[in-house]
């Protein structure tokens, strides 16, 4: 990131707030899995033809502020959008982000592989971050996601992504839910001992959409998921696991930002308590596929669609609604277990600021 930006973009984060950092673009809810987990209403589902087009997203693109770094492409299964190449594309080339984050199933290797080649070749001063999902052992995650050979198809996409390098990164993400919360620990380990799987990451189940944590599960899978993360983190401080690069000052600040948003996760999980303000929809937006701006997953209230404002998403995000609602996030102490924003409530919170910066500089917090 030039310095000028990366200036910037501080200022914006622990002062102004004014101009979203990252975004979460569902690029299409469509989706050939039928995870029981999903917050997707695949009964009434969003329409391919209500999609937001690549022209309308590059209208979008060009508006997106001066301070986006990050940008999600997710879904549904991102890779089940034939243009998606040339949406990450876009995002490259006209609004100077530095990240792009990937969320898949990963079970199209021969679409992934082409994709990160010839990006990543492109953009080489860019990271291309490929989190493919991973829920069980081979013959269980394959009935929990409903498509026969997923894992082997998921494993193939991971191995050949890792010899890639040049700005490509991969992990597997696994989510803690009550389909694998007694198995979850047995199975990190497996895919660490036995299938030489470098880079994990956790998420816990959460409500939303259609989908609601059954209650009499919720203490299982925060045991499962408390028990997953203390190990990824234990097996990275001593070096048997790779986490972000830590020998870049980024690396180390996003791992250390990791250990905080467990910290958090589990403490809201259990207790639903507010610990710090939320900056959704100040620092961190989601875009639906249709166009629907929102501050977060979460909250089913949204700022408005890309198509009332001429696809111009800064007007979007000025605007009175926009502004109301950001109001109310502040106001009711909104708080979830939401890891997108609560990345940018860490890395945009005065109050963490000791810990990062010591990690940066490679001290032991």
């Amino acid at each position: 990131m030039k310095t000028s930006k990366a200036l910037r973009t501080a200022v914006n984060l622990l002062l102004q707030r004014r101009y979203p950092v990252s975004l979460v673009h569902f690029v299409t809810d469509n989706c050939n899995a039928r995870c029981p987990f999903c917050f997707i209403d695949f009964d009434h589902p969003v329409k391919l033809r209500d999609q937001m087009t690549l022209d309308q997203i590059e209208r979008m693109v060009r508006q997106v502020g001066p301070c986006l770094s990050n940008v999600n492409l997710t879904g549904g299964e991102p890779f089940l959008r034939k243009d998606l190449k040339e949406i990450t594309d876009l995002y490259l080339r006209l609004s100077g982000v530095q990240t792009i984050f990937i969320t898949s199933h990963g079970g199209f290797p021969d679409r992934v592989l082409p994709f990160a080649e010839e990006l990543s070749a492109r953009y080489p001063g860019r990271k291309l971050i490929f989190s493919f999902s991973l829920d069980d052992f081979e013959e269980r995650h394959n009935e929990i996601r409903r498509i026969p050979g997923l894992f082997s198809k998921t494993m193939e996409s991971y191995c050949r992504l890792s010899l890639l390098g040049r700005g490509v990164m991969v992990n597997i993400s696994i989510t803690v839910s009550q389909e694998n919360c007694d198995s979850v620990l047995s199975f990190y380990r497996h895919l660490r001992d036995e299938r030489s799987v470098q880079s994990v990451t956790a998420n816990i189940v959460r409500t939303q959409g259609v989908y609601a944590i059954p209650e009499d599960q919720r203490e299982k899978i925060l045991k499962g998921y408390a028990a997953l993360q203390g190990e990824i983190f234990r097996d990275m401080k001593s070096g048997r696991m790779q986490g972000y690069d830590a020998s870049t000052l980024e690396g180390r600040l996003l791992n250390k930002k990791n250990e905080i948003l467990s910290r958090n996760t589990i403490r809201t999980f259990r207790t639903n308590e507010y610990i710090s303000p939320c900056h959704a929809g100040s620092l961190f937006g989601v875009i639906g596929s249709e166009g629907t701006v929102y501050p977060c997953e979460i909250l089913d209230r949204p700022l408005g669609n890309l198509k009332d404002y001429d696809f111009d998403f800064l007007k979007l995000w000025a605007d009175t609604k926009a502004r109301e609602l950001r109001r109310f996030v502040r106001e009711t102490e909104c708080r979830c277990t939401y890891g997108c924003a609560w990345t940018f409530n860490i890395l945009g919170n005065w109050r963490y600021q000791p810990e990062l910066a010591a990690s940066a500089v490679g001290l032991k917090t």
